[in-house]
């Protein structure tokens, strides 16, 4: 049987729309915490909104035992790095929420130009282990309840595993976490 998915560039739209997509949060729970940005994504949205101040957009946050863990658990296999750009008693940035929503969350969904949107936003609701795109199973969204295989998925999402990962390559860089940092480090420490 032939698959009936189509690419659907308004499938997050339409998912943003139930007020129960990944741009809400629903409680401070592992599987459900606002996210880090780093300086680059930060950067990259003032620049194409014109914005002057970083507080307009983000709110600074400490890294809770709870958010270390959640990072830890993202980035299994570089626990020093973890550690060393989200350290206990430091703090990071995420962006802004109104009533538990994303700040540029609308009824339309994300107002961000996709070059300027977070690269997890960008990214989700994939992820990489072992250079291995994997799949958050998350419940509210729209993509993953719709899609009967990966290959769907991808389809409906626009996207690809190559795609994904240059994101997820990118996003691991500009976070500090990047597993050839810490071959580097190891290198230097010899």
């Amino acid at each position: 049987m032939k698959s009936k998915a189509v690419t659907n560039p308004h499938i997050c739209s339409q998912c943003d729309s139930t007020c129960n997509s990944c741009c809400t949060l629903r409680s401070e729970t592992p599987e459900d915490m606002p996210t880090p940005i780093s300086e680059p994504e930060i950067f990259r949205i003032m620049t194409t909104l014109k914005i002057s101040s970083r507080q307009e957009i983000v709110d600074k946050r400490s890294n809770s035992p709870l958010f270390t863990s959640q990072m830890g658990a993202l980035f299994p296999n570089v626990p020093d790095l973890v550690s060393e750009v989200f350290p206990e008693e430091k703090n990071h940035y995420e962006l802004k929420t109104v009533n538990s929503a994303c700040l540029f969350l609308s009824e339309k969904g994300c107002t961000l130009p996709n070059r300027a949107r977070p690269l997890l936003c960008r990214i989700y609701p994939f992820w990489f282990f072992d250079d291995q795109p994997q799949i958050f199973q998350d419940p509210r969204c729209l993509a993953l309840g719709t899609c009967k295989t990966v290959p769907e998925l991808y389809l409906a999402l626009g996207t690809n595993p190559d795609t994904l990962r240059g994101i997820y390559s990118q996003l691991c860089q500009e976070w500090g976490v990047h597993p050839s940092r810490s071959q580097m480090k190891m290198t230097v420490s010899m």
